[in-house]
């Protein structure tokens, strides 16, 4: 059953579907954890707080890099706060927010770097633990939530509206919901770990701008391997997809809409009382891009959980 599922998902999500920047795309940066795509036990609680950076200083067109006469870097950091509560063994309550200290893009000399911060947007999300066997240690959980444009938008600069790729908020209300499996293996200690997720943003009627991010798809498989508890390795490999953004009356933004692969290496502590602490980089291994587009060079973070069971 676990082999359908994992073949059903990659053929699901790796079909043809094509956002924006990817340093500097929609909404807060996400960090992948087991932990945060398990659900809890019931009664426990979950607190954890990373801080991410990520850095693009090259032009792509298509699957090369673009022949362009300037030099435009761009770059984010990034912090939040997750807390999520177990409501049962079968039901996991998660909320997020979190603060961009810098969202910034380079523009060809003479003119100013265009700069943002401020808070980003929030998420709630509930997960629903549709079957677990102690037996076979196989876990598979359905995610749906919703991400809230609660943060700063249509921010300005000295009375110039800045790009919406520099918005610390998305702008944009989203719908979003998925599935993941995980599987473990006493003998050998390893357990690995299969995720599907989708975001629908809705459109963007502000001030400033009138757009609509295209849907995002993501499909993500990782492993890990417990050396010891204090050296916890793992591997990533994900898949992510946009569909080209529009504009007023359905107009197509030629320049948005991707394909990247990427692989995250990471290593994990536990310690004593429940405290975790994560290391990861995220690094592209194949970027296919519509029109002329900055594409992220690398990702890297580090992330802090402790439970607490009530």
């Amino acid at each position: 059953m676990l082999r359908h599922i994992l073949i059903m998902s990659c053929f699901l999500f790796c079909a043809q579907v094509l956002t924006y920047g990817q340093c500097c795309s929609a909404g807060n940066p996400s960090t992948f954890s087991f932990i945060d795509h398990t659900s809890l036990k019931a009664k426990s609680l979950l607190f954890s707080t990373s801080y991410k950076y990520g850095f693009s200083d090259t032009y792509y067109q298509g699957n090369k890099p673009a022949d362009v006469s300037f030099y435009a870097p761009a770059n984010f950091s990034f912090m939040d706060l997750k807390v999520a509560f177990g409501i049962s063994k079968r039901i996991t309550l998660q909320a997020e927010t979190g603060y961009f200290f810098a969202k910034q893009q380079e523009n060809p000399v003479p003119f100013p770097a265009d700069k943002g911060f401020g808070l980003g947007d929030a998420t709630l999300c509930l997960r629903y633990r549709i079957y677990k066997s102690m037996k076979h240690q196989v876990e598979i959980t359905s995610v749906a939530g919703l991400r809230l444009p609660v943060g700063v938008f249509d921010q300005e600069n000295h009375g110039v509206k800045l790009p919406i790729t520099v918005q610390p908020s998305s702008g944009s209300l989203v719908y979003m919901g998925g599935f993941s499996v995980a599987k473990s293996f006493t003998k050998s200690k390893l357990r690995l770990y299969s995720s599907a997720f989708a975001e629908f943003p809705q459109i963007i009627d502000s001030k400033n701008f009138y757009y609509r991010y295209g849907n995002l798809y993501n499909l993500s498989i990782a492993a890990s391997y417990p050396v010891h508890r204090l050296f916890i390795p793992a591997l990533q490999l994900q898949c992510e997809l946009r569909n080209r953004s529009t504009r007023e009356k359905g107009q197509v933004v030629d320049a948005s809409g991707y394909e990247v692969i990427s692989i995250s290496p990471q290593i994990e502590s536990v310690f004593p009382n429940d405290w975790s602490l994560l290391i990861y980089a995220e690094l592209p291994v194949y970027r296919f891009f519509n029109g002329i587009q900055l594409a992220n060079a690398y990702k890297t973070g580090i992330k802090l959980a402790k439970r607490f069971s009530l």
